[in-house]
């Protein structure tokens, strides 16, 4: 593999961490707004429907939004980002499959929340991608 010249390694850098740093910020605010802060009576039904729950809907909602904003918080501080970046990946190919089930028409939400996980998929996929090239220029 070419070694990375000065000017591109940083370039690389930086579009990891900004990719890094977007994902975080969107996986801290959809776990504190949606499911702390400002919880709608829609999204606990979509948790009750989903069948997915754990005792109380309104406490597997908590639940979740806690351990979105830990990963979000785990994204935004940097530390092990491929493995911060497969979790979320993971577990959003989760929530999708989830979400679906509970509520189908959900897949053709008109604020696009399908498309938006695709993108957030994209964003992870570069953090995965350029953390195993900077790791990859570290011992060259």
């Amino acid at each position: 593999m070419k070694a990375f010249q000065p000017n591109e390694t940083s370039r690389i850098d930086r579009v990891r961490v900004v990719s890094r740093l977007a994902l975080g910020f969107v996986w801290l605010d959809e776990g504190l707004v949606p499911k702390l802060l400002f919880v709608r009576p829609d999204q606990i039904e979509l948790v009750r429907n989903s069948g997915f729950s754990f005792g109380a809907p309104e406490l597997t909602l908590h639940a979740m939004g806690v351990a979105q904003a830990a990963c979000g918080l785990w994204l935004l501080i940097g530390v092990a980002e491929r493995a911060a970046a497969a979790v979320v990946t993971a577990w959003m190919c989760v929530l999708i499959v989830l979400v679906a089930r509970g509520n189908p028409l959900m897949l053709t939400d008109p604020y696009g929340a399908l498309v938006k996980d695709l993108c957030l998929i994209a964003c992870a996929y570069t953090v995965w991608t350029l953390s195993a090239e900077k790791s990859a220029s570290r011992s060259a």
